[in-house]
């Protein structure tokens, strides 16, 4: 996919995402697809695309400017939780295992 394709469909994601959550989506396209391409050359357009739906998940009002300036903040939070999660998960069955003899 050309370049301007990935920006527009980060765009378009986030747009779709705004809209399902009742929220406005009016955003420049024009304008914004510098900062589209900036998070895409940072974090691949996947994982742009698991950012946006972990943060549409944890905000109540998500806005597109505050995920372009904060996408640093979020990617480092998915992954502790991605990893808190796995840790957890590694102690139950070391927990069932343990009250299992």
């Amino acid at each position: 996919m050309a370049q301007k394709q990935l920006r527009h469909a980060l765009i378009t994601r986030y747009k779709k995402l705004a809209t399902d959550k009742g929220i406005d989506s009016n955003i420049n396209i024009h304008v914004e697809q510098w900062a589209a391409d900036s998070l895409i050359e940072s974090y691949t357009l996947d994982t742009c695309y698991e950012l946006l739906d972990y943060y549409f998940r944890i905000s109540e009002t998500p806005s597109w400017k505050w995920f372009v300036n904060n996408a640093d903040k979020l990617y480092k939070n998915l992954h502790s939780k991605r990893e808190d999660d796995r840790i957890r998960s590694i102690l139950k069955e070391q927990a069932k295992e343990w009250l299992n003899k």
